[in-house]
């Protein structure tokens, strides 16, 4: 049987949730059935992941339209919104062009995987052929200005879509009113072979120069708003002051401004232990040395660091907010904050390290729990089946 072309496109440059979750789901494909394919609308480290891991990758210039509650164009920035917006015109015509070529030189009609919900002009592209488009929704949509680009944008996944994943129930529920049965949930997951808990220990801890036995505290947010760095820095003076042994690690995208941001709001007597990681790829490493995940995020969010700190039997303290909400089962793999709440964030964080048995336990069940709801070859198979259902539809 000659392998299916899917031709999976992506939206954003840098690395993050998105293009890592996409990367582990092809990792799953059946190559015999299904051959891969990725569009990425620009440059740089997200389509450079995906080149290293040996997949075709084609460069097709596009707009960037976010509109989720992680990032959104607000009123003082409609002219910028305008200007991409008009950048969508050529844009349509260009990918179109693209994809009627690939459908062309392929062995069978394509299907189109649009991995964010950023990507309507992608998803009319594809429908314009008549491709099958099965589109992805990672991240929750914002209400916006009186509620009109959300129901835009919920209009354009109607209409835009044969079939949609949501990766939590939050995000499924912001879509709005879907056709019956065009909506899955279906999480997205770690892959037990990287995430091991039985890695080897000490690299990182060697690394930032903590000593044997302290606990570290590691945040996977860099300088993102809406994933808590600012109740972070709050609780960070607090914290660090009532556990004197404990390292803070914060790893993402920082600049100067981080670093001045973190100098002022931790006292120098305290600031040798936080420590300014970058950009990690190394995630599995670091958790391995990690007493808790911390996730204070503002808004809902998939917090994709909770799941991967949970097959590394590390429990998390997170914001009580959808999508979070369906990561931890409070009190047994991790422990729910009010969000934007600095004193709760050091409060809990503190207990928990004060209970090495008790967090250890938190750890076991963590495990025990992504197992059943977050591994990566049950919930990619959940998602190939949607591939599945769509072709047998189109084929009755």
């Amino acid at each position: 049987m000659t392998p299916r072309p899917v031709l999976y496109v992506h939206h954003e440059r840098a690395l993050g949730g998105a293009p890592l979750s996409l990367l582990y789901l092809i990792r799953q494909l059946d190559r015999t059935k299904w051959a891969p394919r990725v569009l990425c609308l620009r440059k740089g480290p997200a389509a450079d992941l995906y080149r290293k891991e040996g997949l075709p990758v084609r460069i097709v210039p596009g707009p960037d339209l976010s509109h989720t509650e992680l990032v959104w164009f607000r009123a003082q920035q409609l002219p910028r919104l305008a200007v991409r917006l008009l950048a969508s015109v050529p844009f349509f015509f260009r990918l179109r062009a693209v994809l009627r070529e690939e459908a062309s030189a392929a062995p069978a009609l394509p299907l189109v995987h649009l991995n964010s919900s950023t990507l309507a002009v992608a998803a009319f592209a594809a429908k314009s052929l008549g491709l099958p488009v099965v589109w992805h929704i990672r991240e929750p949509l914002a209400r916006g200005a009186f509620g009109l680009r959300r129901a835009l944008i919920r209009a354009a996944i109607r209409r835009g879509s044969d079939a949609v994943v949501a990766i939590c129930e939050e995000d499924a529920t912001r879509l709005g009113r879907m056709p019956p049965g065009r909506v899955r949930v279906i999480h997205n997951f770690v892959d037990f072979a990287q995430f091991d808990a039985a890695l080897p220990k000490g690299a990182f801890r060697r690394e930032i120069g903590a000593p044997e036995g302290a606990p570290i505290l590691l945040y996977l947010g860099g300088e993102a708003a809406t994933k808590g760095v600012a109740v972070l820095r709050r609780a960070a003076r607090d914290l660090l002051a009532r556990v004197p042994d404990a390292h803070l690690a914060i790893a993402g995208e920082t600049g100067p401004e981080s670093t001045a941001a973190w100098i002022r709001a931790v006292p120098a007597g305290l600031r040798r232990r936080v420590h300014l990681l970058g950009m990690r790829t190394d995630v599995p490493a670091l958790l391995a040395d990690v007493a808790l995940l911390l996730f204070p995020s503002t808004v809902p969010h998939f917090a994709r660091p909770v799941i991967e700190a949970a097959a590394m039997e590390v429990p998390s303290v997170g914001s009580d907010l959808g999508g979070v909400r369906e990561l931890v089962l409070p009190g047994e793999t991790g422990v729910l904050i009010p969000p934007s709440d600095p004193r709760a964030l050091a409060d809990v964080t503190a207990a928990l390290l004060a209970d090495a048995a008790h967090r250890r336990a938190m750890g076991r069940k963590a495990r025990a729990w992504a197992r059943e709801r977050f591994d990566a070859k049950k919930n990619a198979a959940l998602t190939f089946a949607v591939y599945d259902d769509l072709l047998r539809a189109r084929e009755r």
